[in-house]
């Protein structure tokens, strides 16, 4: 394991045991080292990790600040998958700051890139993510609808799809369709 990757378990295992900001500094740390030893997809990963450190500090202007780092890595290196994990997590933290139009652009996103890329399971918890954010709007039939594409997306055979389909017919069936 490289001093790196070290410093990526720590901030992790810290995010994972509420010490924000010993996270917080650890994902600090591993962005200087990473960009000392010129390894962008690695500063990449941290910036995205301090974007949500930072939601869960509260300082969401540094959250944002971090993410748009995170995403421009990504981009300058090409790597779809990062920037899907990236707009994910910008509409978290847009949607904690209010601004809901942006949020559901970035879940969008999100979804749409991971979907090309043949993730559905990805993409799946960005439409969740979108549909809790549709319930919290009490905006139910958008809610509904963006659970649906999400499971449209998962293979046929997928546990998890028939699970939830089957749950979406049992009210149907309670009401006699």
């Amino acid at each position: 394991m490289t001093d790196l990757d070290k410093l990526q378990k720590e901030g992790l295992d810290a995010f994972r045991a509420g010490n924000y900001a010993l996270a917080e500094e650890t994902f600090l740390a591993l962005i200087d080292a990473a960009t000392a030893e010129g390894n962008l997809t690695k500063a990449a990963e941290a910036n995205n990790d301090l974007g949500v450190v930072r939601k869960q500090l509260g300082d969401i202007d540094g959250a944002l600040a971090a993410l748009n780092a995170a995403l421009k890595y990504y981009q300058d290196a090409d790597d779809e998958r990062g920037e899907a994990h990236v707009l994910g997590n910008f509409g978290m933290v847009e949607e904690a700051a209010g601004q809901i139009e942006d949020a559901i652009q970035s879940y969008l996103d999100s979804a749409s890139i991971f979907e090309e890329l043949g993730d559905s399971e990805m993409a799946m918890y960005s439409w969740q993510a979108l549909s809790r954010l549709r319930l919290k709007q009490k905006d139910w039939v958008n809610a509904i609808a963006a659970y649906e594409e999400g499971i449209a997306h998962l293979p046929d055979n997928s546990i998890k799809k028939k699970l939830v389909q089957t749950l979406l017919k049992t009210p149907q069936k309670l009401l006699g369709r």
